[in-house]
């Protein structure tokens, strides 16, 4: 059974070689399925791209390493192998891995030295960690390539840089890469890993500076674009993160996760048919996503899809009825469209759990007085106001006929 994070590697080996690269839908459409586990759909769309562009060895690496994922080692093999003619050693990674698991270590192990050649790789520990070598791991062989020093101190820096970011050690990676930013010749990839211990730190000028600077050394590099982008939404910049992940869009030929981001970025600006747009086709391709389907309903609220909305939290409280902010986002939905008995049984145990209590009672309030249940409706909205909210206490003023006692924070 492979462990969850360490299915990926070698997919994500293909995807960084992608960065510059402008990739077809099918070809997201093809990831979106490996990483759900849906192979036999994986291999449908990678066929589908593969039509369209026979000679591109990124769709023969990306089949091979889905007929691996379905054990068809053979199959695999194959597409592997034309990968590999198409492009010298771009298979060499997912080759060692399908040698070594089929028993045949000595290509497996000619196909890692291979890899472990190459400028672009995954770490020492990453290796070590797949599952495909742990028979192999054990021989004398193996032992023997890792005698030799692979990784350059560029490289290791990169990896220990990504590590520290990983944990959130900020202060950490800066005192490890700020000694190879002193020039103005810095590579792209340290200047965009010291933005995002920067940004870690909340000092966005600083990451932004940095991100800009990379962008400028390597213009088409759409994971750069939308790295800049996540510093203009936490700076509230909506309109050039809208601006930066249009561009990542353009450049990578669709990438879902771009338009998720990008969705975001509408939704806090107000602009909630677009936004709503962009939710709905990222669901399109991981229709399970639980994050983004709240993110849908609370966009489909302000764009006024309400339908969309409560069928999306229905199923989030389905899968998950101990989360109280989807009882919460679905009373205000019911509100929307006049159900107001019901919302009043949802704003019921988003109360009981203590949920966003200051807007819970208001839109409870809301509820109750469509019902004509004025005094528990005045009451719910003298406990928003002792909470802090001024529409509260506005509408005990002109609802209630009294005054309330706002609490100061």
């Amino acid at each position: 059974m492979f462990r969850p994070y360490l299915i990926f590697l070698s997919l994500l080996i293909t995807t960084t070689t992608t960065q510059a690269q402008q990739m077809p839908e099918c070809w997201y459409r093809s990831q979106a399925a490996f990483e759900k586990g849906e192979y036999a759909v994986a291999l449908q769309w990678i066929d589908s791209c593969i039509i369209q562009k026979e000679k591109n060895y990124s769709f023969w690496l990306r089949k091979g390493e889905i007929q691996f994922h379905k054990k068809d080692y053979q199959s695999a093999l194959e597409s592997l192998l034309k990968a590999d003619k198409l492009k010298k050693n771009s298979s060499a990674y997912a080759l060692s891995e399908t040698y070594c698991t089929i028993g045949d270590t000595a290509s497996g192990f000619a196909r890692l030295k291979a890899y472990l050649g190459q400028n672009d790789k995954i770490s020492e520990g990453e290796i070590n960690l797949e599952p495909a070598f742990n028979k192999a791991s054990k021989s004398y062989q193996w032992k023997k390539i890792w005698s030799k020093e692979w990784y350059s101190p560029l490289e290791k820096l990169i990896s220990d840089a990504e590590y520290g970011l990983s944990n959130q050690s900020w202060d950490e990676v800066l005192d490890l890469l700020n000694p190879r930013l002193k020039s103005s010749k810095a590579r792209p990839q340290l200047l965009a890993l010291r933005a995002r211990a920067f940004q870690g730190l909340g000092s966005y000028k600083n990451a932004m500076d940095d991100i800009s600077a990379a962008i400028s050394k390597s213009k088409k590099n759409h994971e750069y674009l939308a790295q800049r982008a996540d510093v203009y939404l936490a700076q509230e910049k909506y309109n050039l993160a809208i601006e930066d992940l249009t561009k990542s869009i353009a450049l990578s030929g669709g990438d879902p996760k771009y338009y998720r981001t990008r969705a975001d970025a509408y939704y806090k600006n107000k602009q909630y048919n677009q936004a709503y747009d962009d939710i709905t086709y990222y669901l399109s391709f991981y229709p399970s996503n639980s994050d983004a389907s709240f993110q849908l309903a609370l966009i489909s609220i302000e764009n006024g899809s309400y339908v969309d909305a409560l069928f999306s939290l229905g199923k989030l409280i389905k899968t998950n009825p101990n989360e109280a902010k989807y009882y919460y986002y679905r009373g205000v939905a019911y509100i929307k469209t006049e159900n107001f008995k019901v919302a009043e049984s949802d704003l019921d145990v988003a109360i009981k759990k203590g949920y966003g209590l200051s807007d819970s009672y208001y839109q409870r309030g809301i509820a109750l007085i469509n019902q004509n249940k004025k005094d528990k409706a005045c009451t719910n909205w003298e406990e928003a106001s002792k909470l802090g909210n001024f529409k509260a206490q506005e509408l005990l003023y002109s609802k209630c006929n009294k005054a309330a006692t706002i609490k100061k924070w």
